[in-house]
């Protein structure tokens, strides 16, 4: 994550389901079931479609955004 002159530390994935296996498409329905209602206020939003979600923030700082 970048943000101006803030650079989060980096972070190894050592686990999770490989790309193309059939059971990716529920897990991540039930993992993420809640995801697109979490943005309910008026300068949130989020999209979600098939297996992409993106959650929307604005801000004026990086605190703001948080």
């Amino acid at each position: 994550l970048k943000f101006d002159d803030f650079l989060s530390r980096i972070i190894e994935l050592t686990n999770g389901i490989s790309q193309g296996c059939p059971a990716s498409m529920i897990t991540y329905i039930i993992y993420n079931a809640d995801l697109i209602e979490l943005a309910l206020g008026t300068e949130e939003g989020s999209i979600g479609y098939v297996d992409d979600s993106t959650l929307i923030v604005v801000g004026t700082t990086f605190e703001e955004t948080t």
